[in-house]
């Protein structure tokens, strides 16, 4: 049986694009509201590996693991919080 294309089942690639950081939303929605830290591990690990994969890498570099044995948060966060403030820039020069 084919494979179905994503494209072609969604709709355009942006559209495409738009639905692959709502549904990155969600996940991580999940993981900060939780109180569980195995589940915030989870999704902070999880979503990371899947973005490296998407790169071609297919070592597993990230486990699921609770937040308390994550390394290097306070690097992952100063990286995010930059990458948040160029997303901000960028939507307030051409919105």
């Amino acid at each position: 049986m084919p494979t179905p294309n994503p494209i072609s089942a969604h709709g355009s690639q942006l559209e495409l694009a738009r639905q692959c950081l709502a549904r990155i939303s969600r996940i991580a929605a999940r993981g900060a509201g939780s109180q569980n830290p195995d589940h915030v591990g989870y999704a902070l690990q999880e979503l990371t590996q899947v973005l490296l994969e998407r790169t071609g890498t297919e070592e597993r570099a990230f486990e699921p693991v609770p937040a308390g044995q994550i390394p290097n948060l306070s690097w992952l966060y100063g990286e995010l919080d930059f990458v948040e403030a160029c997303s901000e820039d960028l939507e307030r020069a051409h919105p």
